[in-house]
C-alpha cells in the first residue's frame, strides 16, 4: 500500500471499520513467507469466519435464556451423553492439544487452521444435527446434556482463541462464565490452557468413526444431486462399505447417518460386490502374447460375465488367472441404486421411490413451505400459528398431524380469513394452497 497511490489504509480507520480482532485473525491466517492480503474484502472474509462462532454463541444464549438453563444445573456424565456430545468435546480436547503445539512453535497459521476446523465442526456438524434438542426435545435429561455440552465447547473455544483474539474471547468468556459463576476466574486471560483439563474427553476412535460418517454423508449428498433426488425426499435404504482400517460404526452413529441423509435404514456391508455389477475387460496388449490360444475362451468368459474375483485383485476367466494390471474392471450400479466411493469408503443408495416415500417427501416439502411463509409473515419460528391447507392429496394428508406438530401449527377448517398470509406450494402430488396467521399470544419478530 502506498499513500501516494491512494490505496493506503490507516490503522485507526482499519481498527474502527474492521475490528481489531478481525485484523488479528487476518494476520494469524496469513503465510509469513508470502504477501499478506490486507484490505476491506479480506477483512470481510475473516469476519465471515468469525461469525460462525458468534452465531453458535448467539444460538446458545438465546435458547439458554428461553429455557432458563444455567451452567450451575447438573448434567449427565459425559459417558452417558449422545455420541455427538462426546464427539465435539473430544474434538475440543484434540484441538487444544494441536493449537498448544502450534503456538509453542510460533506457528500462528497452523494454530488458526486447527481452530477454524474446530469451529466449522461445531457449527456445521454438531449444532446443525443437535438444534432440535435445544428447542423441541421432550427429554429434559437430553436437553440438559445438550446445553452443558455446547456451553463447555464454547468456553473451550474462548480459551483457545484468547491468545489470538483477546477481545472476542474475553467477551464470550465474560458472558458464558464470569456473569453466571461468581467464583470463576475473572478473565479468560487468567485461565490455564485447557488441554490438560479437556484431555479426559479425548476419544480418537470416536473421532475416526465420525470422520467416516461425515464422508458417507458427503457421498450420499453427491449421489442425491446426481440422481436429482431432493434432500427432503426420504429413501428406503443405504449401504456403507467401510475402508479396511479397523474402523467400526455402531448403531448410534448409523442412526445419525440415516437421519442426516434421510433414509429409513443404513446397513454396513463387507464390500459392494453384491450391490454393483462388475464387468471385466481383459487388456489384450498385455495378455495376448502370454495366453496365445487361450484368448478366445478368456474373452468369451469376460463377455458372459463368468468371472471369479480374487482377494488380491486378480480375476479368473475360463480357468486362467489374470493379474490386476491385466484387466480393467468396470463397475456399474444395479438398477434402482446409485453408488459413490472415496478413499476406500463406498456408499450405495436405494433410489427407488414408492408412493409412500413420495408422500412423505411431499409432507416435508409442505413443512418447509409453511416455515418459509411464516418468515414472510414476520412470525417467530417458535411461535404458534393457525394454518389452513387446501387441495392436499390424500396420501400427504395422512402426514398432516406430524407437519402441524413440527411447524407449531393449529389446523383450521374452512376458508382462511382476510388477514392470513397465503401461498401455493408445488408438490409431487400436485399444487397445494396454504395460508397462515399468528395465533393469539404468538410473538412478532422485531
Amino acid at each position: 500500500m502506498h499513500k501516494s497511490w491512494g490505496n493506503a489504509i490507516e490503522f485507526d480507520e482499519a481498527a474502527d471499520r474492521m475490528g481489531v480482532d478481525v485484523m488479528r485473525w487476518m494476520f494469524a491466517k496469513a503465510r509469513p513467507e508470502e504477501n499478506i492480503l490486507f484490505g476491506w474484502h479480506a477483512a470481510d472474509e475473516a469476519r465471515r469466519e468469525l461469525l460462525i462462532l458468534w452465531n453458535v454463541y448467539a444460538f446458545f444464549v438465546t435458547y439458554a435464556r428461553l429455557s432458563g438453563w444455567a451452567p450451575t444445573e447438573s448434567a449427565p456424565p459425559l459417558g452417558g451423553r449422545p455420541i455427538l456430545d462426546r464427539w465435539i468435546l473430544s474434538r475440543a480436547a484434540g484441538t487444544a492439544t494441536a493449537v498448544e503445539a502450534r503456538l509453542l512453535e510460533v506457528d500462528a497459521l497452523g494454530a488458526a487452521r486447527a481452530l477454524s476446523g474446530y469451529l466449522d465442526g461445531l457449527s456445521t456438524w454438531y449444532l446443525r444435527l443437535s438444534r432440535r434438542r435445544f428447542s423441541r426435545s421432550d427429554d429434559a435429561t437430553d436437553r440438559a446434556a445438550a446445553f452443558a455440552t455446547l456451553h463447555e465447547a464454547l468456553v473451550a473455544a474462548a480459551r483457545m482463541l484468547a491468545p489470538t483474539l483477546p477481545f472476542l474471547a474475553e467477551s464470550l468468556y465474560a458472558n458464558l462464565v464470569t456473569s453466571v459463576t461468581p467464583d470463576a476466574t475473572d478473565s479468560v486471560h487468567l485461565t490455564r490452557w485447557p488441554s490438560a483439563e479437556l484431555a479426559p474427553h479425548r476419544d480418537e476412535a470416536l473421532e475416526a468413526s465420525m470422520r467416516i460418517a461425515q464422508g458417507a454423508v458427503e457421498l450420499a449428498r453427491t449421489l442425491r444431486s446426481t440422481a436429482q433426488l431432493k434432500t427432503r425426499q426420504p429413501l428406503a435404504k443405504a449401504w456403507i462399505a467401510l475402508p479396511d482400517r479397523g474402523l467400526s460404526i455402531g448403531d448410534e452413529l448409523l442412526g445419525l447417518i440415516a437421519l442426516e441423509i434421510n433414509v429409513k435404514e443404513v446397513v454396513v456391508i463387507d464390500d459392494d460386490s453384491g450391490l454393483v455389477e462388475r464387468r471385466v475387460k481383459p487388456l489384450l496388449p498385455k495378455i495376448g502374447r502370454r495366453l496365445g490360444s487361450a484368448i478366445p475362451a478368456v474373452m468369451a468368459a469376460a463377455r458372459a460375465g463368468e468371472a471369479q474375483f480374487e482377494a488380491d485383485g486378480s480375476v479368473t476367466l475360463a480357468g486362467v488367472t489374470l493379474a490386476p494390471d491385466e484387466v480393467e474392471i468396470q463397475a456399474t450400479p444395479r438398477p434402482g441404486t446409485a453408488v459413490a466411493h472415496h478413499d476406500g469408503l463406498v456408499m450405495v443408495l436405494d433410489t427407488a421411490l414408492t408412493p409412500e416415500l413420495v408422500a412423505e417427501g411431499d409432507a416435508r416439502e409442505l413443512a418447509r413451505a409453511i416455515q418459509d411463509l411464516r418468515r414472510e409473515a414476520g412470525l417467530e419460528l417458535d411461535g404458534r400459528i393457525e394454518l389452513w391447507v387446501d387441495r392436499l392429496p390424500a396420501p400427504v394428508a395422512a402426514h398432516l398431524p406430524s407437519v402441524a406438530a413440527d411447524t407449531l401449527a393449529d389446523i383450521r377448517d374452512g376458508r382462511p380469513p382476510a388477514d392470513a398470509t397465503g401461498s401455493t406450494v408445488e408438490l409431487a402430488g400436485g399444487p397445494v394452497d396454504i395460508a397462515l396467521r399468528r395465533r393469539a399470544g404468538a410473538r412478532v419478530r422485531g
